[in-house]
C-alpha cells in the first residue's frame, strides 16, 4: 500500500504524471524505488519529500501544483491511498469559471 500526502503549492508548472507498480513510484518517466528504503526507515527525498516504509507499505509526500482557481479539494487535499498498481490521479489543477453568453 501506497499513502500519497500532498503539499499543495500554487504554480504554473504542469502536474505531473504518476503511476505505481509495487513497489516503483513513477513521476513523468523518473522512477523511484520505494523497497530501497530500510524497512522502518524515514528519509528526506527532493522530490518525494518525507518517505517512509513500514514493510510492504510506503507514505510520502508529493508537491502539488495547482492553479488560481482551484477547487477547495486541491487546495486542502486528503491523503491519497493507493491499493492498485496503474496510473494515480491527481486532484484537479484548475476550475474554469462558466461563463454565461
Amino acid at each position: 500500500m501506497l499513502t500519497v500526502n500532498f503539499s499543495p503549492l500554487r504554480s504554473e508548472d504542469d502536474q505531473p504524471s504518476v503511476s505505481y507498480v509495487a513497489p516503483v513510484l513513477t513521476i513523468d518517466a523518473a522512477a523511484y524505488d520505494l523497497s530501497e528504503l530500510p524497512d522502518g526507515y524515514t528519509a528526506d527525498h527532493p522530490v518525494l519529500g518525507k518517505v517512509s516504509r513500514s514493510g510492504g507499505d510506503y507514505e510520502l509526500t508529493l508537491r502539488l501544483s495547482h492553479g488560481a482557481n482551484a477547487p477547495e479539494s486541491t487546495r486542502f487535499p486528503t491523503p491519497l491511498i493507493v491499493t492498485a498498481d496503474g496510473a494515480i490521479t491527481l486532484p484537479l489543477y484548475d476550475e474554469v469559471a462558466n461563463e454565461l453568453d
